[in-house]
């Protein structure tokens, strides 16, 4: 008797786990499905912001007859905020006169 007490008792524990695979089922399921995403959602590129935006200020212009405007291809002014791109520098000059 105490042999068959301790086949049903181990199965038993082992019931208890179903619920712990299913949980780590479920997290490698979503962190294969974050995986695939950021493949897919990187595999655009950097690049799909400013042609949008091009696209965008494009028919904008056309729309509004607004004059054409060359696009900006240059990464480094592309990083700087439109409102931004015309400002310059100033804290160099007010520096330069103090001292």
């Amino acid at each position: 008797m105490c042999a068959n007490h301790e086949k049903e008792r181990g199965s038993h524990e082992y019931h208890n786990l179903t619920p712990v695979a299913w949980s780590i089922l479920v997290m490698g399921l979503s962190l294969a499905a974050v995986v695939l995403l950021w493949i897919w959602f990187g595999h655009i590129g950097p690049s799909f912001s400013s042609d949008t935006l091009a696209e965008q200020q494009r028919i904008l212009r056309e729309k509004y007859n607004l004059p054409h405007e060359q696009i900006i291809t240059d990464p480094k002014v592309l990083l700087t905020p439109p409102s931004l791109r015309n400002i310059t520098n100033t804290s160099d000059t007010n520096s330069n006169k103090s001292t």
